[in-house]
């Protein structure tokens, strides 16, 4: 009786795992909520891709109030928040083959883990 093969793992972070045979991340992903986690066969992956999800009019708000309220205590929160809109967060976006376009963000300071997770991706799915 032939034996399967074990499954190789190349990356798992916060955005997810990709293996030989498979890819699960977190689809609908935010920054406070976990999303649901999906689990795909590689041959179903018809792409992947990273964005820079930035909103510059929401964190000009934010600043705003925040300068405006800095003599709180409170206006720090607004300030923060304001920040991290402007520096822009990674979103991993994986589209299958039924046309689900899954997005993952992260915070701002997991570019690195995002980038990694695409390029394990790209590395399957374009293997020769």
């Amino acid at each position: 009786m032939p034996e399967e093969q074990k499954e190789q793992i190349f990356i798992s972070n916060m955005f997810g795992s990709v293996s030989d045979k498979r890819v699960v991340y977190f689809r609908k992903k935010g920054w406070f909520s976990g999303g649901s986690r999906e689990d795909v066969p590689l041959k179903h992956v018809t792409s992947v891709r990273i964005e820079k999800a930035r909103s510059i009019i929401g964190g000009i708000i934010f600043i705003l109030i925040g300068f405006a309220t800095i003599y709180f205590v409170v206006g720090i929160i607004p300030l923060a928040i304001g920040i991290l809109l402007l520096w822009g967060s990674p979103m991993v976006v994986v589209n299958t083959a039924g046309g689900d376009l899954s997005a993952a963000k992260g915070w701002p300071w997991q570019k690195e883990a995002a980038e990694e997770f695409v390029e394990a991706l790209r590395k399957q799915l374009f293997k020769e």
